[in-house]
């Protein structure tokens, strides 16, 4: 039982520099990767509300020019 927790340990302790490593791999540092990453979160966020937001709109402005014909 003591081995097996030292074995585990010890693969956590080399977990951080060999992520490190393998983030490099690609000839961009963990800065670099952090960065492309955000930017692909936020396109995601851009992507799935901007249509929202368009259907919000154009739904608001039917109703708008439906009220404003049946006052008239």
């Amino acid at each position: 039982m003591a081995q097996e927790l030292n074995v585990t340990t010890e693969a956590m302790k080399t977990t951080p520099p060999a992520l490190v490593a393998l983030l490099h791999a690609g000839g961009m540092t963990p800065s670099d990767w952090v960065t492309v990453l955000t930017l692909c979160y936020l396109g995601l966020q851009i992507g799935l509300l901007v249509p929202r937001y368009i259907n919000r709109f154009r739904q608001w402005r039917r109703q708008r020019r439906t009220n404003t014909e049946t006052e008239t």
